[in-house]
């Protein structure tokens, strides 16, 4: 009998990283999930602590038994209103993008001997809008595209694909919505995607199905990134 594919999913607590989890475990993975906060799936290995800590990153690797199918980064800190401030700032960048970088420096060997696949989740903001409100955010969200890129071409030689999935406006706790979900004006589709299609796009990435893809962005925003930018920036 085959060995279940396993997966390392940061954020896993919650959001994004949890729907994730709840579609992997679904589909017979084992799932290592790292979070700050202890509430996570019965159903995976759970690690409590920072995900950006190597020391956590590392404890996560062990659990695989050498062997790493994917990795999944969605672990961040959502905006704040605190654009001048310096602590607020490295804080952003330390999570959203030192993060995911440790994550796949540390867990590239493992994901050689498995001729694993890397997802990290992006946002449009950074990527397609700039945010007066949150420079750091952005910033570091904006930064993975360019870290995937790099790390696809050094996981090439080896088989391991890296590949960048960015939401637009998703209906979880990580940021209040501006509008109700099921009326946004400044979305062509008119609502707020849910934290399992995200899920869904995240899966695809790392299935055999999208074998021939790395180095990729997935927008999944609802459209959201191809309307003007009158309606990008409804009040």
């Amino acid at each position: 009998m085959n060995k279940p594919r396993t997966a390392i999913v940061t954020g896993a607590a919650s959001g994004i990283g949890r729907a994730t989890v709840e579609r992997l475990t679904r589909d017979g993975w084992r799932v290592i999930g790292i979070d700050v906060a202890a509430d996570m799936s019965a159903e995976i290995d759970p690690i409590v602590g920072d995900a950006a800590d190597t020391d956590m990153l590392r404890g996560a690797i062990e659990r695989t038994d050498g062997r790493l199918d994917s990795l999944v980064c969605a672990a961040g800190l959502p905006p704040n209103d605190r654009w001048d401030d310096d602590a607020a700032w490295h804080e952003l960048l330390r999570v959203d993008l030192s993060g995911p970088y440790l994550a796949i420096k540390e867990c590239m060997p493992a994901l050689i001997a498995a001729g694993g696949s890397v997802v990290l989740i992006g946002s449009i903001v950074g990527s397609v809008e700039g945010s007066a409100r949150s420079p750091g955010y952005a910033a570091a969200k904006s930064g993975l595209e360019g870290l995937a890129r790099s790390l696809a071409l050094v996981g090439a030689k080896d088989g391991v694909r890296v590949n960048v999935v960015e939401p637009g406006a998703i209906d979880t706790p990580l940021d209040p919505p501006r509008f109700p979900p099921d009326n946004r004006p400044d979305v062509p589709l008119g609502r707020m995607g849910t934290a399992d299609e995200v899920a869904a796009a995240i899966c695809f990435l790392l299935g055999d199905g999208a074998s021939y893809i790395t180095g990729a962005v997935l927008r999944v925003d609802g459209g959201r990134s191809i309307a003007t930018p009158a309606v990008r920036t409804l009040p």
